[in-house]
């Protein structure tokens, strides 16, 4: 998805497919705040609307599952970022927990970043 539908030099998506699968699809209507849908992802319009979401670009796409696992593509820095964990209290919203928010500001100090 980061490469534009390609993997090891083989076309696997029309690039306008990712396109269309990674920018807003449902208007007015968000997943979260600063977040609408795409076609099988949230994409972050504005990452400000969200603490988790402070340390990505606008146009990142990805999502998270009720217990918490996360998964979340950032084109403009060429990351993906991934967190596995299963916990059913994360509050106040897995999209938007603590840890999350710890995780990802750890990438960014990791990668000087923040």
């Amino acid at each position: 998805m980061l490469n534009h539908g390609a993997w090891n030099g083989r076309q696997i998506l029309k690039p306008e497919t990712v396109a269309e699968m990674t920018r807003k699809q449902t208007g007015d209507l968000r997943a979260r705040a600063g977040m609408p849908w795409g076609l099988g992802f949230c994409v972050v319009e504005d990452p400000a609307q969200m603490k988790s979401n402070a340390t990505l670009s606008p146009g990142t796409f990805g999502h998270g599952g009720a217990f918490g696992t996360q998964s979340w593509a950032d084109p403009s820095r060429g990351l993906v970022y991934i967190l596995m964990i299963s916990c059913d209290k994360l509050q106040p919203t897995p999209d938007d927990s603590a840890m999350r928010r710890a995780y990802q500001q750890a990438v960014a100090v990791a990668l000087n970043e923040k």
